[in-house]
């Protein structure tokens, strides 16, 4: 008899307390469930909105062409539907590496200065990065 008066000293468990106990562990699931439900759903909306994306190619040209002493560029006006800013000469060496950007904005012949040859394309800066909009020219400069 000695062991059923010793299981008699440990308190019995309180239903009522393991009922709230199961019941505050469920909602928190449940919650945590839809915390992450919603995070999935403002992720997918926002990543849907962007205009386009930012490799997308403008649809805007400018002519350039070599005037006859072989070290004069012309340009011309921009064309196409896409609204570009910050013309920009670009001058490239025989291996590719630019040795010149300069401000195209308002000029519409540019002379470079040094002997050589090289090539010449204007770039245009469109939704976040520049982009190439027109053909690439060579000038022979002495």
């Amino acid at each position: 008899m000695e062991s059923e008066s010793s299981h008699s000293n440990y308190p019995k468990p309180n239903k009522l307390i393991i009922g709230i106990i199961v019941a505050i562990i469920l909602f928190c699931c449940v919650i945590s469930v839809c915390l992450i439900g919603v995070g999935f759903l403002v992720f997918n909306y926002s990543s849907s909105i962007s205009p386009q994306p930012i490799n997308h190619k403008p649809d805007a040209f400018v002519d350039i062409s070599i005037n006859p002493d072989d070290c004069v560029v012309s340009r011309g006006e921009v064309q196409g539907s896409s609204e570009v800013t910050s013309l920009t000469w670009v001058i490239t060496d025989k291996n590719g590496y630019a040795v010149l950007e300069r401000n195209a904005e308002n000029e519409f012949q540019y002379r470079y200065f040094q002997s050589g040859t090289f090539y010449v394309h204007i770039k245009a800066w469109f939704n976040g990065a520049y982009h190439q909009i027109s053909d690439q020219v060579v000038i022979q400069c002495k």
